[in-house]
């Protein structure tokens, strides 16, 4: 068995058969992104010159990156564990014999832990399983997020209040994958140790049922990556030379010279073989490997200015640039700038200056991740602007370690904005920087964070249920208003009409029965959550008690939960882009001023592969990034999409 994902070597059939199916479910996406579209455009077909007929491919006869290879290891790896929970009150149980039992106790005594089998017979532990899932392009170092259950027979009845002891989250691999003889069999096999897990439960998540609720949790950001995932580029079939390899990784590592940690030198891609090559992710694509893909597949295989002019044509270089002002082509033409490298950064900049938002934001967006800080007020605008484009700006502006995007940010956080503006940018600021006084907040109870931000805007309650366990408090004045009644998991928190104080009890549902408390407290959101935090209480507690204070109106400030930005998918941009132009071309009598239009609002709940620094831990979808990339290289505009749009009527 070859399970470790450093070794791992890709299968061109599977990667073939795979691709086939990616292509099957472009066709659908791309009509629904011409139904989104319509809104913008014409109300109903147009005649097409010969400029909107022509393809990508015909308009820049140039071979790229994405035209020799195809992505591979681009799925997360499903790493697995058996571990113990500590510090549980009575709740734990004796773990029972057998293979489970076996691992953790070799584990433990590897660690040499001292008399593991007392503490296997103790009710204050209870074994688990472990689970996680390694992202592809991660790093060594990288922290993931972990959930842990009870295995079934287990005679825990509770892991509230527990502690993941350290415990290392292996690859497997089903044995009837590795040998036709063990064909149908569901036996797997342990493979390398991928990452290291460990911290504080988080209970109360899930089922509608309380005792199935407190058998399991997760610990977000609980587990460190011990490995580097590479991104795998597998040759074409036809392609598979030695030289031709060679070149991709030579043309990439030029590409994005000086963006990778080691000085310029530092080479992100290199060929193995002559079938593939192993792509590392630059820092500053770490909130968006979408985007990182994209412009790898749109790097020239050709130096200079690619081949020089063909006869009747503009070199390549310079035909992007005039196709970046042009909104019908500003979303290709600044993704192909971009791959070019920091070469493209003027013409960038002169894409800054358009009257039209789209050019101007692909044009800030693409010198955000080529490191100029020239893109700041742009993406800033763009987030007050256009909405369904505020989770591209925001992750730009937290690419680019500079302090006029961290100025902007705060800007951002600390105007009277949306809910998503705010709460946006509060995350970027927190992924540019986690130490920024402005977003620094305390650990309370080691169960959650709290922070009090951005005093002078209004005020709200903010909590996170991905990512991170935090409270955030906009702006001030939050408090209870009485009269109210709360009843939250273990803590009942009441207050009688005119009352300037409020009762925090807390009755322990295990343990001493003569264990718990009542505490006078002031109403101060602050003040109730720092008590509640003192005597033990869960995250899942405070959410529930913010959540029923909400219902009955004893929150002195409205309440929001994962107030993310939404976004749009690549292609259903560049369809705007295009119907966007097209009406430009049929002006309507009372047409808005440019900045004025509302670059797309899909009507569908399913708004694309948004920025993973915006993704919430439900998002299963699948991966489409090679389809983005063909989509926007190659797609012709023609019979089939007049179509699409006649069915848009």
């Amino acid at each position: 068995m070859n399970a470790n994902p450093k070794s791992e070597m890709p299968n061109p059939k599977s990667e073939k058969t795979n691709l086939i199916v990616r292509r099957s479910a472009f066709g659908v996406r791309l009509f629904l992104g011409a139904l989104l579209a319509t809104p913008l455009g014409c109300t109903r077909p147009q005649a097409r010159g010969q400029r909107e007929e022509e393809s990508d491919r015909e308009r820049y006869p140039v071979k790229l990156v994405g035209d020799v290879t195809t992505f591979s290891n681009a799925d997360p790896i499903p790493v697995h564990g058996v571990g113990l929970v500590e510090d549980l009150d009575s709740t734990g149980g004796p773990v029972p014999a057998g293979g489970l039992r076996d691992t953790l106790e070799h584990d433990l005594l590897q660690q040499r832990v001292p008399d593991v089998k007392a503490l296997l017979r103790s009710d204050t532990c209870a074994m688990v399983l472990v689970a996680a899932l390694v992202p592809p392009g991660a790093r060594k170092g990288d922290r993931i997020d972990v959930e842990v259950r009870l295995p079934p027979g287990s005679r825990a009845t509770s892991l509230r209040g527990g502690r993941l002891r350290r415990c290392v989250l292996y690859n497997h691999e089903f044995l009837g994958n590795v040998s036709a003889q063990y064909a149908g069999t569901n036996a797997a096999l342990k493979g390398h140790p991928i990452a290291l897990a460990e911290g504080n439960l988080l209970v109360g998540f899930g089922s509608s049922d309380e005792g199935e609720r407190m058998k399991s949790g997760r610990i977000w950001e609980g587990a460190v990556s011990r490995i580097d995932r590479p991104f795998h580029l597998l040759m074409n079939v036809n392609q598979q030379f030695a030289r031709v390899a060679a070149n991709v990784a030579d043309r990439i590592n030029t590409a994005f010279q000086g963006a990778f940690p080691g000085g310029p030198d530092t080479e992100i891609a290199s060929a193995k073989t002559n079938t593939f090559v192993l792509l590392g992710m630059p820092p500053q694509y770490k909130h968006n490997p979408q985007r990182f893909l994209r412009v790898v597949r749109m790097v020239p295989l050709e130096d200079g200015e690619v081949g020089g002019p063909r006869p009747g044509r503009p070199p390549y270089r310079v035909r992007l640039q005039e196709d970046l002002l042009d909104p019908a082509r500003t979303v290709v033409a600044s993704l192909r700038l971009e791959g070019l490298g920091t070469a493209s950064i003027p013409a960038l900049k002169q894409g800054l200056q358009s009257p039209h938002p789209l050019v101007r934001f692909c044009s800030a967006e693409a010198l955000a991740y080529l490191g100029n800080a020239a893109c700041a007020d742009e993406l800033a605008r763009t987030v007050q602007q256009q909405p369904y484009l505020r989770a591209y700006a925001l992750t730009a502006l937290a690419s680019l370690d500079e302090s006029v995007c961290r100025d902007r940010l705060f800007d951002l956080l600390s105007g009277d904005g949306e809910d998503e503006t705010r709460y946006g940018a509060f995350r970027a600021l927190r992924a540019l920087n986690e130490r920024d006084e402005a977003v620094r907040g305390k650990l309370l109870g080691d169960a959650f964070w709290l922070h009090h931000i951005a005093p002078n805007t209004p005020p709200l309650v903010h909590v996170s249920l991905s990512r991170r366990p935090e409270v955030v408090l906009f702006g001030s004045g939050h408090a209870l208003v009485p009269p109210f009644s709360l009843l939250a998991g273990e803590f009942a928190v009441t207050a009688a009409a005119g009352d300037q104080r409020c009762t925090v009890s807390h009755f322990p549902l295990h343990g001493d029965e003569e264990g718990g408390s009542r505490v006078r407290c002031p109403l101060e959101l602050t003040e109730v959550l720092k008590l509640m935090a003192s005597q033990g209480a869960s995250f899942a507690e405070v959410i529930e008690l913010l959540r029923q204070a909400d219902l009955c109106r004893s929150l002195s400030c409205r309440l929001r939960h994962d107030a993310l930005p939404q976004t749009v998918t690549v292609q259903q941009l560049a369809e705007a882009g295009r119907a966007d132009a097209e009406k430009k071309r049929h002006p309507q009598p009372g047409a808005k001023p440019a900045d004025a239009i509302e670059i797309i609002k899909p009507d569908t709940a399913d708004l694309g592969a948004t920025p993973a620094l915006y993704q919430e831990p439900t998002s299963s979808r699948p991966a489409a990034l090679d389809n983005d990339a063909r989509t926007l290289q190659h797609e012709r505009r023609g019979p089939s999409d007049e179509r699409a749009s006649r069915w848009a009527e």
